[in-house]
């Protein structure tokens, strides 16, 4: 520190604009400049160095010798170009404030920040980085439109105009065919989050840890969803007012504030930044990028929100000076903050088959899993890591958790009788406040009902085939619905009573088909009609960002006199020891389909799987008429994990992915959410 008495000496290194060109954009205006020499003048004494390329601006910072410095300065060109100042300044041995070399670096690119802020539990869009078009192939199928789409590697809104909203691949190629040539170093391709522009200012030891109230930005000219695009934050930027503290509800905004303590922790910020986030009509807080050099131009948010603290704009660049000189004991090395964490403890939960095949009741508990299933997922898990402790799901397993204090659960447990048996383990383990894979409570629920899942798809606009539930014979004759119809349970999975006569051509068969289903459940029977068609099943896996396996074609095999008029993937069929190729059908994966079907499916499995809201992982079965129609038939968020036999797992294996590694992907996402938890708790 400087010796009692003398006056600081504060270095303002800047950039100056010297013209309205891309390349400057990012620089200060002689206006800003001086509000901030003037604002540092107030309490102490200030050099100005303007950074040059041709290096002399390093030596006047060597001659001057300062106390502190405040870096504005962004650098010149190279995806590394903010982190030219800090790297001087610690190689010079000199002290400053705002972000070190790592944070600069870090934070100007887009996609390798979200992917840090995404691991401490902060939502974000699902991202891809494009270079080229031929790496635009290679993601395509993965996109779900409409995507946004900027530059990777800039500020300041370069290169985000009304045309960054790309509605198909069409619009998208258009962009990258005009941007690529500016922005070489790669383009972002981002989800398009509908919803509100925030932005969370921090400056430490203010507000609530360092975070202040939420700026959001609004116009007085023009209603609906726009786009802060370049203009408007660089040439019409009386046209966007800013609102502070932000007008949302109390929840929403401690989640943003929550959110911005996640980030700031994640990306080891210090002194000051700036964080985006876009929030939905739902009220999700989806993080967009952080400014860990935000702009220090009178009126920015930053300063609209200290002034609800009664600081004005000269008091908040004092403030961030003397952050930076408070830290000064400190090593000015700013190496990336690991967050350190336990590693969690699992409880695999499961039910266990206790009969044979042969066994009448079989079917009873088709849905459980075998024994070398449950020691195969235990197996997964250990490789993956973590100690595992295996409890079976029964009236003791409550008092089991609460002795063996897991911190995750893997779930596989179907539970027992009535209509919400899957939502049994999610339940208790909400109660008892342990982390669990998989779907919550009300998703397991909801999805076992196929009459509600049916109506929750059908509301969304995806295509269900139309069905009606029964309980008795006598309410078949005023079905209004068109032959052939199948006739299934309404509350069961893994096929349990669908056979290959499930499916009835007149009401004879109808009634036959529902009397015998009436005598063996007692829950109602969904009559649907039957959808013709080639028959399909996909994978999908995560939460936040989700990734899809197959899809898988079940084909079915011309048996000749034997075979069904209208096949089903059929309890029977299910039982076959070969589940890839046996005497009732084929599965075919990767299945033999167009880049455009498969670019289909795989939004279709993405809205099917966000709509009845899983996690981690589901199982989603549909069918493709001759129309090319996707019809929606069922989603099981409990699917079967049996090694080599169960359709995720077959699937899994098919497209390269090990068991274990299959183990991994869904466990991951719950060990997240357990660790947020932990921070936030």
């Amino acid at each position: 520190m400087p010796d009692i008495g003398s006056r600081v000496k504060v270095a303002f290194v800047f950039n100056r604009q010297r013209n309205n060109s891309l390349d400057e954009a990012e620089f200060d205006t002689p206006e800003v400049i001086d509000a901030i020499t003037t604002a540092i003048c107030r309490q102490y004494e200030v050099i100005q160095i303007e950074m040059t390329q041709n290096g002399s601006w390093l030596r006047k910072l060597e001659d001057c010798q300062p106390d502190v410095i405040l870096n504005t300065a962004e650098g010149f060109r190279g995806i590394g170009r903010e982190s030219l100042a800090p790297i001087c300044f610690e190689q010079l041995g000199l002290h400053y404030a705002g972000p070190g070399p790592y944070q600069c670096f870090l934070t100007l690119d887009k996609y390798l920040t979200k992917q840090v802020v995404r691991a401490a539990g902060v939502l974000t869009p699902e991202s891809n980085v494009v270079h080229s078009r031929n790496d635009l192939d290679l993601v395509l199928r993965d996109l779900i439109f409409p995507v946004f789409a900027k530059p990777n590697f800039e500020g300041s809104s370069k290169g985000i105009d009304k045309t960054s909203i790309c509605s198909n691949p069409k619009e998208l190629k258009t962009y990258l065919s005009k941007n690529l040539r500016h922005f070489p170093e790669g383009i972002l391709v981002e989800k398009y989050v509908e919803g509100k522009d925030v932005t969370v200012p921090f400056l430490s030891n203010l507000g609530d840890e360092g975070v202040l109230e939420t700026v959001e930005y609004y116009r007085t000219d023009f209603e609906g969803n726009w786009i802060y695009d370049f203009d408007l934050k660089n040439v019409d930027d009386s046209k966007v007012q800013v609102r502070c503290p932000a007008q949302f509800e109390p929840p929403v905004l401690a989640s943003i504030t929550a959110a911005m303590k996640r980030v700031v922790i994640a990306l080891s910020i210090v002194d000051m930044a700036r964080a985006d986030f876009r929030i939905t009509q739902a009220g999700e807080v989806y993080f967009i990028e952080i400014n860990a050099l935000p702009s220090l131009q009178p009126g920015a948010g930053i300063f609209e929100a200290s002034k609800n603290l009664g600081l004005s704009y000269d008091d908040t660049i004092l403030h961030i000076v003397a952050s930076a000189l408070a830290r000064k004991t400190q090593s000015s090395i700013k190496s990336p903050r690991r967050i350190r964490s336990r590693k969690p403890t699992i409880a695999l939960v499961y039910n266990v088959k206790t009969k044979a095949p042969s066994d009448p009741d079989y079917e009873l508990e088709s849905e459980f899993d075998s024994p070398e299933t449950i020691e195969a997922i235990g197996n997964a898990i250990s490789e993956n890591g973590y100690d595992v402790t295996l409890i079976e799901m029964n009236r003791n397993m409550a008092d089991e958790l609460l002795s063996a204090k897991p911190d995750v659960v893997f779930n596989i447990a179907e539970g027992y009788q009535h209509r919400t048996r899957e939502a049994q383990v999610p339940a208790i383990c909400d109660l008892l406040g342990v982390e669990h894979t998989g779907g919550d409570a009300t998703c397991l629920a909801v999805t076992l009902d196929k009459e509600i899942t049916n109506k929750l798809m059908a509301a969304e606009g995806i295509f269900v085939p139309r069905s009606c539930v029964v309980r008795k014979t006598s309410q078949l004759r005023n079905l209004h619905l068109n032959y052939p119809i199948i006739a299934k349970p309404v509350f069961e999975g893994t096929s349990k009573g669908i056979y290959e006569d499930s499916v009835a051509s007149n009401l004879d068969q109808l009634e036959s088909v529902v009397e015998r289903l009436g005598n063996a459940i007692s829950s109602g029977i969904l009559c649907e009609e039957y959808v013709t068609g080639r028959e399909f099943t996909v994978g999908v896996l995560g939460t936040e960002s989700l990734r899809i396996l197959g899809p898988s074609e079940i084909i079915f095999k011309d048996r000749g006199a034997d075979a069904p008029q209208f096949p089903v993937y059929s309890f029977e069929a299910k039982q076959a020891s070969d589940p890839v190729d046996n005497e009732y059908f084929e599965i075919r994966c990767p299945a033999d389909i167009s880049p455009a079907t498969e670019q289909r499916i795989r939004k279709f499995a993405r809205r099917c799987f966000r709509i009845v809201q899983c996690r981690d992982v589901a199982r989603i079965d549909f069918r493709i008429t001759d129309k090319d129609e996707i019809y929606f038939i069922e989603i099981n968020p409990l699917p079967g994990l049996s090694p080599g036999f169960s359709d995720l797992t077959v699937m899994a294996d098919k497209t390269g992915m090990s068991y274990t590694d299959l183990i991994g992907f869904i466990l991951k996402p719950a060990v997240r959410r357990w660790r947020r938890n932990r921070v936030r708790l």
